[in-house]
C-alpha cells in the first residue's frame, strides 16, 4: 500500500524536492503551500508512474486552514501516514533583539512555530487510527545553536525541537515517531535572504560568511535536506524517533 503523506511548504526549494522524492518513491502527496502559482508549477511537471499528488493553497497557521487540508488528505487518501513541515520564513528582521519589532517576533512564531504545532495537533489522530506514522519537522542549525540577529527565528526553531521531541515521547506508545531534519544555510530564496541580511550592501560577502560555516566549502542543496526528510518518513527504523539529524556540512562538528 502507498504511504500518503502531506508535506508543508511544497512550493519552495526544499518542499518541492521532497514532494518529488516522496513521488518518485510511489507516496501519495498532498502539497500544501501559500503560493499558488508555485503548486501549480510543481502540479504540471509529467510524471509517470508515481503517486498521487494533489495541491491546497492554505495558511499553515490557521486552525481552519490545517483542519480542512488534513481532512481532505484522509478523504482522498483512505488515511494518512505522515506529514513532512518544511513551511517557514526568515528572520524578518536582521537586529539585535531590542531592535526587532514584537510584530515581526510575533509573524516569525505564527509561521514557524504555530504551524508545526497546529499540523502534528491535527495529524495524530490520524496517524494513531492508522496504526503509527512518522512527523518530520524543519528544524536549522538554529534549533540547537544561535547567531547574532536571528534571535526571533532561534526561537522558533528552538520551539520546533521542543515540540517534536515532546510528541515523540507521548505518542512512540502509539507506534507514532517524530524528528527533526536540522539544515543549515541552503541554496534557496530564505538563504538568499539571509545573506542579504548578513551583507545588505553586498550579498556575496553575506553568502561567503554562510559557505565559511561548512566544512565542504559550500552550502547545502535543498534535495539534500529533502532526502533526510524523507528517508525519516519512510525509511528510518521504528526505533528512530525524538532526533535532530543536522544537514549542515559538519557546521555542528565544532
Amino acid at each position: 500500500m502507498s504511504s500518503s503523506i502531506i508535506v508543508t511548504g511544497a512550493a519552495g526549494g526544499m518542499g518541492s524536492a521532497a514532494v518529488r522524492q516522496l513521488l518518485g518513491r510511489g507516496a501519495n502527496v498532498l502539497a500544501v503551500d501559500r503560493e499558488a502559482k508555485g503548486l501549480e508549477r510543481l502540479a504540471g511537471e509529467r510524471r509517470q508512474g508515481q503517486g498521487k499528488l494533489l495541491t491546497a493553497v492554505a495558511d499553515v497557521a490557521s486552525t481552519e486552514d490545517v483542519q480542512a487540508f488534513v481532512s481532505r488528505a484522509v478523504d482522498d487518501f483512505g488515511g494518512l501516514d505522515g506529514i513532512f513541515n518544511i513551511a517557514g520564513i526568515g528572520t524578518g528582521e536582521f537586529k539585535p533583539l531590542a531592535e526587532v519589532s514584537n510584530e515581526t517576533y510575533d509573524e516569525v512564531m505564527r509561521v514557524n512555530a504555530r504551524s508545526v504545532w497546529l499540523c502534528m495537533k491535527y495529524t495524530l489522530p490520524h496517524l494513531v487510527a492508522r496504526g503509527g506514522g512518522s512527523i518530520v519537522n524543519t528544524g536549522s542549525h538554529l534549533a540547537w545553536h544561535s547567531a547574532p540577529t536571528f534571535s526571533a527565528y532561534s526561537a522558533s526553531k528552538h520551539a520546533v525541537v521542543g515540540m517534536t521531541k515532546a510528541v515523540a515521547l507521548e505518542y512512540g506508545r502509539y507506534n507514532v515517531r517524530a524528528n527533526v531534519v536540522c539544515p543549515s544555510a541552503m541554496d534557496t530564496a530564505m538563504g538568499q535572504e539571509a545573506a542579504e541580511g548578513i551583507s545588505p550592501d553586498d550579498p556575496q560577502v553575506g553568502w561567503k560568511v554562510l559557505i565559511d560555516q561548512s566544512a565542504n566549502g559550500r552550502v547545502g542543496r535543498p534535495e539534500e535536506a529533502a532526502a533526510v526528510g524523507v528517508w525519516l518518513l519512510l525509511d528510518a527504523p521504528e526505533h528512530v524517533s525524538g532526533i535532530l539529524v543536522p544537514v549542515d556540512g559538519a557546521q555542528s562538528a565544532k
